[in-house]
């Protein structure tokens, strides 16, 4: 025998039980990292919506000049990343608008957008 110390022993049930504490932790873990970006991003919207909120209030600036500023910022976006990128643009059944093809949202109507499932 090659492990005769090994003999009448169940390894297997302490491997498991190894094994799904580490899955456990790892959840755990992650479940942690998943409410820290939740938190993030809650902030973050909130800061972006003061902002906004000062812009109009101090500037005068409307909805439509924003909207109209995040399509310009996008459509270059949209170019650059179109020229570099292996992927065309993706256009938005809803809405008909030109999207990046790694977005798996319309930035503009936030309707699923149908992404090629083999992209990385």
């Amino acid at each position: 025998m090659f492990y005769p110390t090994l003999i009448g022993t169940d390894l297997s049930g302490s491997y498991a039980s190894a094994t799904a504490t580490t899955a456990e932790n790892d959840v755990r873990e992650v479940r942690t990292d998943v409410e820290l970006f939740k938190h993030d991003i809650d902030r973050l919207l909130l800061i972006t919506e003061a902002l906004w909120e000062l812009m109009k209030q101090e500037h005068g600036y409307t909805d439509e000049v924003l909207t109209g500023l995040i399509q310009e910022i996008d459509q270059r976006k949209l170019a650059l990343d179109s020229v570099a990128a292996k992927d065309p643009p993706v256009t938005c059944p809803s809405c008909g608008r030109p999207n990046l093809a790694k977005r798996a949202f319309c930035i503009y109507c936030g309707k699923p957008l149908a992404g090629n499932p083999f992209a990385r």
